[in-house]
């Protein structure tokens, strides 16, 4: 079910956008974005999904066809496969480990509908196996296995006949890989605030998830600012959204002996963007912007961002019941999340 209403966001205007002057400048090179430049606003009901099967820790989704896919974390195997419709579960894939079939840090990669992908955040590996194989309940047999050269720091994604992922280096944000794992390119660049940071506050200031459009675009979406950066498939910046309320999040260096890390300032963060997802021809993205200060904070998120791969803000999709990671099937255009409060369950966001 959903509700469709018109912007302005009048109402939110007073309490929800910073009027700091000297904040809004801090990012060069950015747009400004607040509520009102998102045309429309649609109102989700939320539908509890019916499994036949307890999910222990799900962390992520994937939808391939008529299965929804569930990294389940504290399972036997990792890899749950259910019916889209029945909420039958079907097969259970990948156990944790060092062997030739295991994993250690299972994730999925974007559906590129014609191979099932996980890469492995332990051991910078991607593993492909043919689709039709990995949905049925026998252990499937992968059709491939890529070594990433240089290490990935975080979640693969597909670019342009290739893959991408985060290097955490401050210089610049990805490493850029061909199909045999070799790298070509390191690309991208983290913003610089009105303020010098040393290199452990950097990397934590400006944690982020990222999504592509498969071929060449980049969409960069910030965990603790809310700031949304577009990169072309070589590196160049498109496009630096800043909003839509236009706050930054601090962290303080901390030195243990030969350990450098970087902590949050008390009362100085705000949770941002979370799991962007390619759409095709936009991006949707997970938005919070609740602070741990404040009464009642959750890591949950009840507000969808959806935003054109050429920057421009498009709709906002108001969630009834907060989440912290999705996945959309656009074939029944339904939306999946997960939840866990009171305890971990799914639920589904008719679109």
């Amino acid at each position: 079910m959903r509700i469709l209403r018109k912007l302005p966001y009048a109402f939110l205007l007073g309490g929800l956008l910073l009027s700091c002057s000297q904040e809004k400048k801090i990012f060069a090179d950015s747009t400004l974005v607040t509520y009102d430049d998102f045309k429309e606003v649609i109102d989700l009901k939320a539908e509890k999904v019916g499994l036949d099967s307890v999910l222990l820790a799900p962390i992520q989704l994937q939808v391939y066809d008529t299965v929804l896919a569930v990294m389940n974390s504290r399972a036997d195997k990792l890899v749950h496969l259910f019916g889209l419709g029945s909420g039958m579960k079907t097969a259970e894939h990948v156990s944790v480990g060092q062997g030739p079939d295991e994993m250690v840090v299972p994730r999925f990669i974007e559906n590129d509908g014609r191979s099932v992908q996980l890469s492995d955040l332990m051991t910078s590996a991607v593993v492909k196996y043919d689709l039709p194989d990995f949905f049925k309940p026998e252990a499937p047999v992968r059709s491939e296995r890529i070594s990433l050269k240089e290490r990935a720091f975080g979640e693969v994604r597909l670019l342009k006949g290739g893959y991408i992922a985060p290097a955490r280096n401050t210089s610049f944000l990805f490493h850029v890989y061909n199909v045999k794992g070799e790298r070509v390119d390191s690309i991208g660049g983290y913003p610089e605030a009105g303020w010098e940071t040393t290199d452990a506050e950097k990397l934590n200031m400006y944690t982020f998830s990222f999504t592509t459009n498969l071929q060449d675009k980049i969409a960069v979406c910030y965990n603790w600012t809310d700031l949304v950066e577009i990169y072309d498939g070589a590196g160049n910046l498109c496009k630096r959204l800043y909003g839509p309320k236009q706050f930054v999040s601090h962290f303080k260096e901390v030195r243990d002996g030969q350990v450098i890390s970087a902590s949050p300032e008390k009362g100085q963060t705000r949770d941002a963007y979370f799991c962007p997802v390619n759409m095709g021809d936009e991006f949707w993205v997970l938005f919070s912007g609740k602070s741990e200060s404040e009464e009642n904070y959750s890591i949950l998120a009840d507000r969808i961002c959806v935003y054109g791969w050429d920057g421009t803000p498009r709709r906002i999709l108001n969630l009834d019941e907060g989440v912290f990671t999705i996945a959309v099937d656009k074939k029944n255009r339904k939306i999946y999340g997960i939840s866990d409060t009171p305890e971990f369950h799914m639920v589904a966001f008719a679109y």
